[in-house]
């Protein structure tokens, strides 16, 4: 029948199906929620069916799969429905072929919107719990020997201990090895740790906040270098700190001599090492 492949049917559509069918102007008025009246007000020459009656019109007359169909409610305004209409006569589709693509169309920018979400969280993820990459210590091709010790904490005489340990690199011109004893540079120096010095000559002074080995008629040290103001003369003046806040300092530094500065503490492997007794210990 025409009226079924019609995308917008006409009354003279309308009339025919109704007595094709048999159906009757007050069950169609019914299914349009208006009374008969109306109805035949919208068939009549000079009264224009309403896009949202029309688009009912044309489903009621299109619906051939079931006798019950199911139920759906569609709450659209007049504006929208005049949309609607518009972009069904545009397409050539019937009102349930538009509402069915408009909902597939729905259904897959929400399925692309949450692909793009899951994506999203993902490399989130893979950023927050970025696996560690396994450190991979040189190889211990150097080698170097332990002249002496140094005291972290109070002035104290080094004494002369060699020892042969291997190191990660070889030793520049000018440097040699110490054994820390004592815990006045602790955390940064540890106690028992093997430190690299290197002699001092020019300037006469190092730069503050240098850590560097200061020697007098006490004996040796390592230190910090500091710069400050005195409190009761107001004369600038070089003091040496300890790092670990439970030690004292030399304020100021006065009559002794720095020569030799530190320069790092390098990873060691070495056997029988020999630390003094903790009462040896500065």
């Amino acid at each position: 029948m025409m009226y079924y492949q019609r995308m917008t049917p006409t009354k003279e559509d309308i009339k025919k199906w109704l007595k094709d069918s048999g159906k009757s102007r007050e069950w169609l008025a019914e299914q349009c929620g208006v009374d008969k009246r109306t109805l035949n007000n919208w068939l009549s020459v000079s009264r224009e069916v309403p896009s949202k009656a029309l688009l009912i019109i044309q489903r009621l007359m299109t619906d051939k799969i079931s006798p019950i169909p199911p139920q759906v409610e569609i709450d659209f305004t007049d504006e929208e429905w005049e949309v609607i209409s518009a972009a069904m006569t545009a397409t050539q589709q019937t009102f349930m072929e538009f509402i069915n693509s408009a909902f597939r169309n729905a259904l897959k920018e929400f399925a692309d919107i949450a692909l793009q979400n899951a994506a999203k969280e993902k490399e989130a993820a893979r950023k927050k719990f970025t696996p560690v990459e396994t450190f991979t210590a040189p190889s211990l091709e150097a080698q170097g020997q332990i002249i002496g010790n140094i005291a972290a904490g109070n002035l104290a005489d080094g004494d002369t201990i060699p020892q042969d340990i291997r190191l990660y690199r070889e030793l520049e011109k000018g440097e040699y090895l110490l054994r820390v004893n004592g815990h006045s540079m602790e955390p940064s120096i540890p106690d028992g740790s093997v430190v690299i010095m290197k002699k001092y000559t020019i300037p006469p002074i190092p730069k503050p906040g240098t850590i560097v080995q200061y020697h007098d008629e006490r004996g040796v040290t390592l230190k910090k270098l500091v710069r400050r103001k005195n409190p009761e003369t107001g004369k600038m003046e070089y003091t040496l700190h300890p790092i670990n806040p439970a030690f004292g300092g030399i304020e100021p530094m006065d009559g002794g001599k720095i020569s030799v500065i530190y320069i790092e503490t390098p990873g060691e492997s070495m056997t029988n090492a020999r630390l003094k007794n903790p009462e040896e210990r500065a």
